[in-house]
């Protein structure tokens, strides 16, 4: 399940997208503030600022300072994966740690090649990971 977090920092990512995509057909500013972002996808300022600094670590959002300053997309929206999103807000993936491709960890009392839930959770991992792997902050933008 996504948290709020996450959801949050999609609907900013959003918001971002549709500007870089407006600046690109000449209208508007690059940048928006966190006010800005919050006003067209509502959130706590608070909150956003936070979720930005995570997203600018990540090397998905780019920021800067002074009257005409704010945020912007650091790639193109087709150019950013869901999954790469959602590891830098929510970390894992994967339902249990003992399937994750980024943050495995062994379970102490289990034998994987012998779990049965182990290769059930492997499935829905890559399940999952065969839609988010695949998608684009773009694909946020229009109907698929």
């Amino acid at each position: 399940m996504l948290t709020k977090k996450a959801q949050y920092a999609f609907r900013a990512l959003t918001v971002l997208a549709r500007r870089q995509q407006a600046t690109a057909e000449g209208e508007g500013k690059e940048w928006l503030s966190a006010r800005e972002i919050s006003e067209q996808a509502p959130m706590s300022v608070k909150f956003l600022e936070q979720i930005l600094v995570e997203l600018r670590s990540g090397g998905v959002v780019k920021s800067r300072r002074g009257p005409m300053g704010g945020h912007s997309l650091r790639r193109p929206a087709d150019e950013i994966k869901m999954a790469a999103v959602m590891r830098m807000m929510d970390g894992p993936i994967a339902p249990l740690a003992c399937v994750s491709l980024h943050y495995y960890e062994r379970c102490e009392d289990c034998v994987e090649e012998d779990c049965g839930l182990h290769r059930m959770m492997s499935d829905v991992r890559d399940a999952q990971l065969g839609v988010l792997e695949h998608r684009t902050l773009a694909d946020l933008l229009y109907p698929t």
